[in-house]
């Protein structure tokens, strides 16, 4: 796989291609047997992935022609106490947790054999797929010892009990075809075909698919076993976010255009293009997520969307603002170049994303557009060159902007307890305050609402709100009923 790396050691790396994430165990002189140290870098790497917006599947493999050979039983050998042994149990225990708990399908490929602990590991996946001569066993009989790392409860999960006390007790080696047989994988691919490449092949396809609804779903598998009358209400929670979320009814839309059904009486009117900006901390993730939530509780079609962009443009951009993608001299890559890129990516998402979704009738609500490379990259660069760069951007029908203390903006930061980003440090975001509200001087034309970003949420979301049902009234867009704020 080619693609940018985010951590890399000398026995566990991850690697990104666009939003999918691939983690190796690469220890192939061992069989990837996990040492100690190994657990403790598998734990930062999961730690990471669950830190990564931007990664949208994970792929875990073993380096070279084995998944996991189970511990390193020489260098576990040092632990000579059962309470030595209680924590590594306990440390690997919590790394497969965090595994299981991911919210973006984990798929294990399994190339060769998945030994004891390895065999547990695998398990901890969502999804498991074998290359046809890969095997799996569950050896820890063979040491005298039981599962340690949480093993048993999602074998039985998976194989029942009976199958699951066989399969402990004897430590027998299962094929793939009788591990797809017994449930214990999802998909064995064709002879002659590496499972990584399977694996890397259904986590493409599932990225299209929204990561809040995949996330939504593995909760409720989760959550099956639990009971039922909890499990109805997590269900009709999800399924109504979900139901009000723009994808829902772009999917919607998608499905009658193609059978030629038009979407409704007004379909031919365009949607709105909705803006929000403000420096971070301001809320305009919080407040553009509201504001389609309540776009869509009135019947109104609606697409939630950012910049940086999840497109291919998008995702290279949010790997270099993270110093994750460096220019030829080791160092960040130039302001030139991250303003060309911002630039880049706008009129990708334009013609690909935003520009489609208008034309079907379906509202916008962007998360961040052309303003904010003005006040962000305008300071590292010429404005006038950054103005002339997004020129011939699409121009909004309304822009937001939260204009928030800077001061409160910093505290709101300190509060999300993340690394900071290339341009999310106090000192340059007074700068970027400002020169937010000098943007009339570029953009003139531009239809902008200022809003008071330090009010609480509801009354800033109220604001929003009144500032866009001009515009829905005077497009004749229905609204099914009023929706408390």
């Amino acid at each position: 796989m080619s693609g940018s790396r985010i951590m890399e050691t000398e026995d566990v790396r991850i690697e990104l291609d666009g939003a999918v994430a691939l983690l190796v165990v690469d220890r192939p002189a061992q069989r990837n047997a996990l040492a100690r140290g190994t657990m403790a870098r598998l734990a930062e790497a999961v730690a990471r992935l669950a830190a990564a917006p931007e990664v949208r599947a994970v792929v875990l493999a073993g380096g070279g022609d084995t998944f996991i050979a189970g511990g390193d039983l020489r260098d576990l050998g040092a632990l000579t106490t059962g309470e030595s042994g209680a924590e590594m149990a306990a440390l690997m225990q919590g790394v497969l947790d965090a595994l299981a708990a991911l919210p973006v399908p984990v798929i294990a490929a399994l190339d060769g054999s998945a030994i004891g602990g390895g065999a547990e590991v695998a398990l901890a996946a969502d999804v498991r797929i074998a290359a046809s001569d890969a095997w799996l066993a569950f050896r820890q009989i063979d040491f005298a010892v039981t599962t340690g790392w949480g093993g048993t409860q999602r074998l039985v999960g998976l194989v029942g009990r009976s199958r699951a006390l066989h399969l402990l007790w004897t430590g027998a080696r299962v094929t793939a075809a009788d591990a797809f047989r017994l449930g214990l994988v999802d998909e064995v691919a064709p002879p002659g075909e590496r499972a990584l490449d399977a694996a890397r092949t259904m986590a493409q396809r599932l990225i299209r698919r929204p990561r809040h609804v995949l996330a939504g779903l593995k909760r409720l598998v989760d959550a099956a076993g639990g009971p039922a009358a909890e499990h109805r209400v997590l269900e009709r929670t999800l399924f109504a976010e979900a139901w009000g979320h723009g994808d829902h009814f772009a999917a919607v839309e998608r499905f009658l255009a193609a059978r030629g059904v038009p979407a409704g009486d007004d379909a031919s009117a365009p949607g709105l293009f909705i803006v929000l900006e403000g420096i971070d901390g301001a809320g305009t993730t919080t407040q553009a997520r509201m504001l389609c939530r309540w776009l869509g509780s009135l019947g109104q079609p609606v697409h939630p969307t950012a910049e940086p962009s999840g497109g291919p443009i998008g995702t290279l951009l949010r790997q270099a603002l993270g110093g994750r993608v460096l220019g030829r001299d080791g160092e960040r890559l130039c302001p030139e170049t991250i303003a060309t890129l911002f630039a880049a990516d706008r009129f990708d998402h334009l013609r690909t994303e935003i520009e489609p979704a208008l034309r079907r009738g379906t509202h916008v609500v962007c998360d961040r557009y052309d303003h904010s490379s003005l006040a962000y990259q305008g300071l590292e660069n010429d404005p006038r060159w950054v103005s002339t760069l997004n020129a011939a951007a699409r121009r909004p029908d309304l822009v937001l902007f939260l204009d928030v203390d800077p001061a409160v903006a910093a505290r709101r930061r300190a509060g999300r307890g993340l690394t900071p980003e290339l341009y999310e440090f106090d000192e340059l975001q007074v700068r970027i305050a400002a020169a937010y509200r000098d943007m009339e001087r570029w953009r003139p034309a531009d239809p902008v609402v200022r809003v008071d970003g330090n009010a609480s949420v509801r009354e800033v979301q109220r604001i929003c709100r009144a500032a866009l049902m001009p515009l829905l009234a005077a497009r004749g867009r229905p609204t099914a009923r009023r929706v408390p704020p």
